[in-house]
């Protein structure tokens, strides 16, 4: 399963904006999926955020950002605690692919459905 996932952007200084939450849909035990992520911005300045709102959850997401196909490529690996929302800036230097996109997995717990479970979802910011 895959998910193509909606940007934010953060065009200014001092401006709201909405973020795009971008829903898991995997929805089988222990079933992994990719969240393919194409910045757009100069610079690549980005958050990325993955949480989770289930209740029904037994143990925590893992993620991993792939390594990148440039001089710096190093995947990005840890864990988000169930129930919780994590942010991390990402270096795109060490992720980026050659073809544009970041792509990052979300796998749970061995008895546990990013869906149903979790309520899994990532969200993309690009900094001005």
């Amino acid at each position: 399963m895959a998910v193509t996932v909606t940007n934010s952007t953060i065009a200014a200084f001092d401006t709201i904006t909405t973020v795009t939450k971008n829903a898991a849909t995997a929805d089988t035990d222990s079933t992994a999926e990719v969240f393919t992520i194409t910045p757009t911005k100069a610079g690549h300045r980005c958050v990325l955020i993955i949480g989770g709102t289930g209740s029904l959850a037994d143990g925590n997401i893992t993620y991993s950002v792939a390594a990148g196909d440039y001089w710096a490529s190093v995947a990005v690996t840890g864990t988000v605690t169930k129930n919780t929302e994590k942010m991390i800036e990402l270096e795109t230097a060490k992720i980026l692919q050659n073809d544009g996109t970041i792509a990052v997995t979300l796998t749970p717990a061995a008895t546990d459905k990013l869906v149903t479970d979790h309520a899994a979802y990532v969200k993309f910011i690009e900094l001005r």
